[in-house]
């Protein structure tokens, strides 16, 4: 689901707490106004909207996340500048979450924190470079429309989607799992028969949904009609039977609509 935010900041405003928001299967599928939604921090991943490799965290934060990092700020003893001056704050316990220093290494001091990856720099470019390439407004609505599709298909088979579906985020389609189905078996036979992976869920939703992703490269017309088509085969197999091809007739009337719009 998509968090509804566009009034929470103001309210942390009001009471001046911190407005952090994870944005991992977001960032690139999505419109994200941080400004306008007065987020004070945001972080994300390359691997989901960004079709790029995981192991990279793209992060925005404001001058009011910076003042309160600050007075944290500790460096390590055997890399501390002759004019080093320690924050009033008790100091940053993991090396890895060390904003304060990060922000020494990506700055003006470039003080010694780590040995930058850079082949994932590189990567982090490529990917800002390709989606802007094919324009944030028209990738957006490319991930509308697959959303929309998947939905579609999903529910001409009868199953049920997962929440309201007024806060439905475009990256990701919750399906709740029919009664009497087992959700991990169907998940095995759709990787193993197709080459096609689902997700399942955690905590209270574990076993009672899939986690469908249509995002970034993948999100495309050819997938999310292969993806319908492999599921409805694989419930058949596990005893749901839909009017065959009634899934992806739904999503290709989804697409259809849309390719005939003009642009």
């Amino acid at each position: 689901m998509a968090q509804p935010l566009d009034e929470i900041g103001a309210i942390c405003r009001r009471h001046d707490a911190i407005l952090y928001v994870d944005a991992t299967a977001t960032l690139g599928g999505m419109a994200l106004p941080v400004d306008r939604w007065q987020i004070d921090a945001v972080s994300a991943g390359l691997q989901k909207c960004l079709s790029g490799p995981p192991g990279s965290s793209p992060i925005t934060f404001n001058q009011r996340v910076v003042d309160i990092v600050t007075s944290r700020k500790h460096v390590e003893a055997g890399i501390r500048p002759a004019d080093y001056v320690a924050g009033n704050g008790p100091p940053i316990q993991s090396n890895y979450f060390d904003l304060a220093m990060l922000m020494d290494y990506w700055g003006e001091s470039r003080l010694n924190h780590h040995t930058e990856a850079a082949s994932m720099l590189y990567a982090a470019r490529e990917c800002a470079r390709i989606i802007l390439a094919e324009g944030l407004e028209t990738c957006f609505a490319r991930h509308r429309t697959a959303s929309a599709a998947l939905s579609e298909g999903l529910t001409a088979m009868s199953l049920t989607l997962f929440g309201d579906q007024r806060y439905k985020m475009p990256n990701v389609t919750g399906v709740m799992i029919p009664g009497g189905v087992d959700g991990e078996a169907v998940r095995r036979l759709m990787l193993e028969d197709f080459g096609i992976e689902i997700g399942s869920s955690f905590g209270p939703l574990k076993g009672r949904i899939w986690r469908i992703g249509t995002m970034g490269y993948v999100c495309r017309k050819e997938n999310v009609l292969h993806c319908l088509g492999a599921l409805e085969a694989t419930l058949r197999q596990c005893g749901v039977r839909a009017p065959p091809g009634v899934g992806v007739d739904a999503a290709l009337a989804v697409y259809r609509a849309a390719e005939a719009k003009p642009a």
